[in-house]
C-alpha cells in the first residue's frame, strides 16, 4: 500500500507540475500572438472618416491631403516616376487618377494591362515615391475621354440604357469590377499599399438621379474590396449636383468640384449640411481648362489658383488639383462634349506640369508656396526641365490612301439604307459608305444627312468636300456611272452629360443621302482600319504650293484624293533618343 501511496502522489505532483507548464506556454503563446496582430495592424495601416470630427484619419493621426491629378493611361509608363516626382517637390503628398475601362478593355473579354496601361506598376511606382493613392474608378470617368471611359462596344446592343441598372450594361460593369478589383486589393492601404480611396460613379448628379442604381454600384465594390478601403463620389459644387449623385447615409463620403474663385467655406458648408459633417474635399480643383478643336488654347491666372487653393486648404479641406499634369490622348481616344466640340490629342490643360512634363514655374510656385505655408519643411529642388532634340526637318510624303482599304477584305455589308458604325460594329476610326451612280446626273444638290462626326465625299476617287457634322449640302455635277464614296470619321464619343444617353445624338456614321431631295438607296460599307493603313512602296511627294502655306490652301488641293497618310523617316545618331514636338507644322520643323 505504501508503494501505492508513494506512486499516486508522485503523479498528483508531476500533474500539477504539467499543468503550470501547459498555462505557462498558453499564456506565452497568447501573448505571442496579440504581438503579432498588434505587429501586423501596425504595418497594413489605417484609413478611415471620422464623421464626427469632419476628418481623415491616416494611422491615428489627422491626414489631410493635397494630390496630383495625373492619369497613367495619358503618360508614357517611362515617365510616370518623372511626373510623381515632380508633384511631391511640390509639396503635394497623395496622386489621383482616373481608371480607362475602356482602354482596358477594347474588345468584351479582352483586356489590356500593359506598357502605359499596367496599372499595378503605376500603383507601385506611386508607392516607392511614399505617396498616397487615390482611384477614380467609376466606371464612369469623364475626363474628356472618348465616351467617358466606358467601352463604345457598349452601344452595339440595341437600345442599351448606360449608367442605370440595365441588366446588360450591370453585367459588363460586374465583369469588368471582377477583373480589376483583385487587382488592386493587395494595394489598398490596409493591406500596406498606397491606395487611401475608391470613386463608385463620377458626376452622376449631371445625368441622373438613381440612387438605386448607385447602391448597386457601390455594392459590387463592398463585395471585393469590403471595408478596407473608404468610398466616395464626386459631383458639381451644389447641392442638386449631389443629392442625386451621392448617398446622404456615410455609406459614401461625398465630395464636389470646383475652379478659382468664390468661397470654399460657403461650398463646403453646403456639403456638410447634406452629409451630416465629414472631411470636406474639392476633388477637382481647376488648375486651367479643356481644349476644343478650332479654339485658343485654355489659360488660367496662376495668382487666382494660388489664392482658392490658400483658402481651401485654411478650412482644413483636402484637395486634388485637376489636373497638376494632363497629358495626351494617345491614338483614337479623344472625346467630344457633344455638337462640335471635339477634344484634341493634347491634354495639356494649362497644368502646372505640362503636356511635355516641363514645369510652369508661375503655376509651380503659385502651389508650392501655399503648401509650404500649411505644411512646412518641403526641401525638394525644382524639376528641370526635360532635353528636346530640335533642328529636325521633315519632308512628308503621301504613302497611302485611306480609300485603298475599300475592297474585299474590309467589305461589311451591302444594304438598301446607310447603317450607323454601331450597326455595323465599328466603334473607332471610319467606315466608307459606298454607291455606284447608274443614270446620268448633272447640277445635282447632294446632302449627307446626320453626319456624325465628318465626312469626306468623293467621285470616281476625286475628293470633292468636306461635311461636318450639323451640315449636310454638297452642289456638284456627275455624269453616268460614278462612284460615290464617302469616307465618314469617328471623332469620339459624348463624354459627359445627359446627351450621352441619347443614341440620336451619340450615334456615327450617316442616316441618308438625298439627291435634289430624293432618298438614295444600294449602299455598300467598308470598314476603314486607321491604326493599321495600307502604305504604298513608292510615296509620292507633297504638291509644292501646300507644304508651306497651309493658310492659303484649300481642301481640294491638300486633299486631292481624299485623305492620307503622310510618312517621312528620321536617323538620329547614338545619344539623340529625347523627346521631340512639332513647333512649325507648316515647314514640318520640330
Amino acid at each position: 500500500f505504501g508503494l501505492i501511496f508513494s506512486w499516486a502522489d508522485n503523479l498528483k505532483a508531476s500533474l500539477q507540475f504539467r499543468n503550470r507548464c501547459f498555462l505557462k506556454m498558453c499564456f506565452i503563446f497568447v501573448n505571442v500572438l496579440l504581438a503579432l496582430v498588434a505587429v501586423s495592424q501596425v504595418e497594413s495601416g489605417e484609413f478611415y472618416v471620422d464623421w464626427k470630427n469632419d476628418r481623415f484619419v491616416m494611422d491615428d493621426e489627422t491626414f489631410q491631403y493635397v494630390s496630383a491629378g495625373m492619369h497613367y493611361f495619358r503618360i508614357p509608363h517611362q515617365y510616370w516616376e518623372q511626373r510623381i516626382n515632380a508633384a511631391k517637390s511640390a509639396g503635394l503628398n497623395t496622386i489621383q487618377t482616373y481608371v480607362a475601362w475602356n482602354a482596358h478593355e477594347p474588345e468584351p473579354g479582352v483586356y489590356n494591362f500593359e506598357g502605359d496601361l499596367d496599372i499595378v506598376e503605376f500603383i507601385k511606382t506611386v508607392q516607392a515615391h511614399d505617396m498616397a493613392l487615390i482611384l477614380r474608378v467609376g466606371p464612369y470617368i469623364c475626363g474628356e475621354w472618348n465616351f467617358g471611359g466606358l467601352p463604345p462596344w457598349l452601344l452595339g446592343t440595341p437600345g442599351i440604357q448606360i449608367r442605370t441598372q440595365d441588366s446588360r450594361f450591370m453585367k459588363a460593369v460586374n465583369s469588368w469590377l471582377n477583373v480589376l478589383l483583385p487587382m488592386i486589393e493587395p494595394y489598398l492601404y490596409a493591406n500596406d499599399g498606397p491606395i487611401i480611396m475608391v470613386q463608385v460613379e463620377n458626376e452622376y448628379g449631371s445625368f441622373g438621379c438613381d440612387h438605386d442604381y448607385i447602391k448597386a454600384l457601390y455594392k459590387m465594390f463592398y463585395e471585393i474590396l469590403g471595408n478596407k478601403v473608404v468610398y466616395f463620389t464626386t459631383d458639381g459644387n451644389g447641392p442638386g449636383y449631389y443629392k442625386c449623385g451621392s448617398l446622404p447615409d456615410h455609406t459614401l463620403l461625398t465630395t464636389i468640384d470646383f475652379g478659382p474663385g468664390g468661397s470654399p467655406a460657403q461650398s463646403f458648408a453646403k456639403l456638410a449640411a447634406f452629409q451630416d459633417g465629414g472631411p470636406a474635399v474639392n476633388s477637382e480643383y481647376y488648375t486651367g481648362w479643356l481644349d476644343h478643336w478650332g479654339h485658343k488654347h485654355s489659360t488660367h491666372s496662376a495668382t487666382a489658383e494660388g489664392k482658392t487653393l490658400d483658402a481651401i486648404l485654411s478650412v482644413n479641406a483636402s484637395v486634388n488639383l485637376y489636373m497638376w499634369h494632363g497629358g495626351t490622348n494617345f491614338g483614337l481616344s479623344s472625346g467630344t462634349q457633344g455638337g462640335n466640340n471635339f477634344n484634341p490629342s493634347s491634354y495639356d490643360y494649362d497644368a502646372p506640369q505640362s503636356e511635355c512634363g516641363d514645369v510652369r514655374l508661375d503655376k509651380y510656385w503659385a502651389i508650392r508656396n501655399v503648401t509650404e505655408k500649411h505644411f512646412p519643411g518641403n526641401k525638394m529642388p525644382v524639376p528641370r526641365d526635360s532635353k528636346k532634340l530640335g533642328g529636325i526637318t521633315l519632308n512628308p510624303r503621301q504613302s497611302g490612301l485611306l480609300t485603298d482599304q475599300i475592297g474585299p477584305d474590309s467589305f461589311l455589308l451591302f444594304s438598301f439604307l446607310p447603317h450607323t458604325m454601331e450597326e455595323l460594329g465599328v466603334f473607332e476610326g471610319m467606315v466608307a459608305y459606298q454607291h455606284e451612280v447608274k443614270a446620268p446626273l448633272e447640277g445635282v444638290t447632294m446632302s449627307v444627312l446626320g453626319v456624325h462626326d465628318r465626312a469626306y465625299v468623293l467621285v470616281d476617287g476625286t475628293f470633292v468636300q468636306v461635311v461636318k457634322r450639323e451640315e449636310d449640302t454638297v452642289n456638284f455635277t456627275i455624269t453616268a456611272y460614278k462612284t460615290i464614296t464617302i469616307l465618314v470619321e469617328n471623332m469620339g464619343y459624348i463624354n459627359y452629360g445627359r446627351h450621352m444617353k441619347d443614341y440620336a445624338t451619340q450615334y456615327k456614321g450617316i442616316r441618308n443621302v438625298t439627291i435634289n431631295k430624293s432618298v438614295w438607296t444600294q449602299w455598300n460599307h467598308y470598314k476603314i482600319d486607321v491604326r493599321n493603313p495600307q502604305l504604298s512602296d513608292k510615296p509620292w511627294e507633297i504638291p509644292g504650293e501646300v507644304h508651306g502655306m497651309p493658310g492659303k490652301v484649300n481642301e481640294k488641293q491638300l486633299l486631292p484624293n481624299g485623305p492620307a497618310v503622310y510618312t517621312d523617316t528620321v536617323n538620329l545618331e547614338r545619344g539623340q533618343l529625347m523627346d521631340t514636338f512639332i513647333s512649325k507644322w507648316a515647314e514640318m520643323q520640330f
